[in-house]
């Protein structure tokens, strides 16, 4: 009865099978994949100035307003010019003066010397004449510079745009009283040039080495959500911040319809690695140890763990090396639960 029941026992042993452990898979795929830095900065102008005149007076007239378009050597606004004009037309007097002045006692100069060399002239005589050239002459010139100042002045209080582009803001009233020589001047006006805007980032030191002039750039801002804008790596400091060890870079994008404006807030993407056309799997399909990286290759209907070595990784996929081969199924969900050898029941194939 012992022998019998001992055979019994044995039979119903042999008879239970492994049971299959439920997965999801996926297929090593070729595609394309690439290794981005995200970062952010905000949006300046190409060139920005102050419109501000050379010399002190009270604002006449101011031609624009905050948001206009306006044309290199465009006038934008002027000083009260009455007075200038009055000093402009009695400097104009004082050199009429002067260059009669110089010419009398030039021709006088003349004279005398050639009486002089014929010894009709004495040399108190000569003494006298070229003295009063020479101080002609030099009343010639002050008057000379007494005019160029009074015109520079009158010319330096129309304030023309330096180069075309958009008025960013209005920082005075007419009748107001500007000063050029004040600490902290803002100007009249500030000029700004957007038809191209630049981006200040700051890369970390790891990443030093990939980010080169020329790179491509993508940029995001909220203001135009459903939109794509392109520009270019243009300069990259050489030498790191000593506090945040981070290296400054600037972007340089194309704004032709001056959709960008200054202070945004832009979202930057470098593309600083890419391959084309390489064995892709989702992340999820990796296990990371310490010391080794494997996966679940499935063929007919058992688990075999495969160690793997793998390239660049993005958010969602991972390049693949060595250890798989296209086509070929990987497990995405229920890899925890798998060992080498487990029998599996294929739930899905997910196919990315």
């Amino acid at each position: 009865m012992l022998t019998v029941a001992g055979c019994a026992k044995q039979e119903e042993t042999g008879n239970i099978q492994e049971e299959q452990i439920p997965v999801y898979v996926t297929t090593v795929q070729k595609g394309d994949i690439k290794k981005t830095l995200k970062l952010t900065g905000n949006i300046e102008p190409w060139e920005s100035v102050n419109i501000m005149p050379d010399i002190s007076g009270k604002v006449k007239k101011i031609y624009v307003d905050n948001g206009d378009f306006v044309k290199e050597g465009q006038v934008l606004a002027e000083l009260d010019t009455r007075s200038m004009a009055l000093i402009l037309k009695q400097a104009e007097a004082g050199l009429s003066v002067a260059e009669s002045n110089y010419n009398d006692a030039s021709k006088n100069w003349e004279r005398i010397k050639t009486l002089f060399e014929k010894g009709t002239a004495t040399s108190q005589q000569y003494e006298k004449a070229q003295l009063g050239y020479e101080a002609a002459k030099a009343q010639l010139e002050q008057a000379k510079a007494a005019f160029d100042i009074a015109q520079y002045q009158l010319d330096v209080s129309i304030m023309k745009a330096p180069f075309s582009g958009i008025i960013a803001s209005k920082n005075m009233n007419e009748q107001e009283t500007i000063n050029p020589m004040m600490p902290g001047g803002q100007g009249v006006l500030t000029l700004a040039d957007l038809s191209k805007v630049k981006i200040h980032v700051a890369i970390p030191e790891n990443q030093f080495r990939d980010v080169l002039p020329g790179l491509d750039a993508l940029l995001h801002v909220d203001a135009y959500s459903d939109e794509v804008f392109t520009g270019e790596v243009t300069k990259i400091n050489p030498t790191a911040d000593p506090l945040s060890r981070t290296f400054g870079v600037e972007i340089v994008v194309l704004n032709e319809n001056i959709l960008l404006r200054a202070g945004m807030f832009a979202r930057v993407e470098l593309t600083i690695k890419e391959k084309i056309d390489v064995p892709l799997i989702p992340v999820e399909c990796v296990v990371k140890t310490a010391n080794e990286n494997y996966v679940f290759v499935i063929e007919n209907g058992t688990a075999h763990r495969r160690n793997i070595t793998f390239g660049l990784s993005e958010s969602s996929m991972i390049e693949i090396t060595d250890g798989l081969q296209i086509g070929e199924y990987v497990v995405t969900v229920g890899k925890e639960m798998l060992k080498d050898g487990s029998l599996v029941q294929i739930k899905e194939n997910v196919v990315k």
